[in-house]
């Protein structure tokens, strides 16, 4: 029910390119951006999120959302991640 109601949400917020994603656990993205702005909702496990040297923790349900053109890393927590994200192109 997690992954409908994300989806719904983002699609609400008008984010239109909607995918759900899994990563294994201690997966890193080095510092990267998007050209669109990102949404992300988990649904299981935990990610980081490292933006400015500030490093952020989510756990399911929680939303974090990202501006376009922002580095930021990625670090999946011990049990990996998935969640749906969402861009806005």
């Amino acid at each position: 029910m997690i992954i409908d109601d994300a989806r719904s949400t983002l699609s609400a917020d008008g984010y239109s390119d909607i995918n759900e994603w899994h990563d294994n656990a201690s997966v890193i993205y080095p510092a990267h951006q998007h050209d669109g702005d990102t949404a992300h909702i988990v649904v299981s496990g935990n990610i980081f999120i490292t933006i400015n040297d500030e490093e952020s923790e989510y756990k399911p349900g929680d939303r974090f959302d990202i501006p376009a053109n922002t580095a930021h890393s990625v670090r999946m927590g011990e049990n990996g991640c998935t969640y749906i994200f969402g861009e806005k192109i």
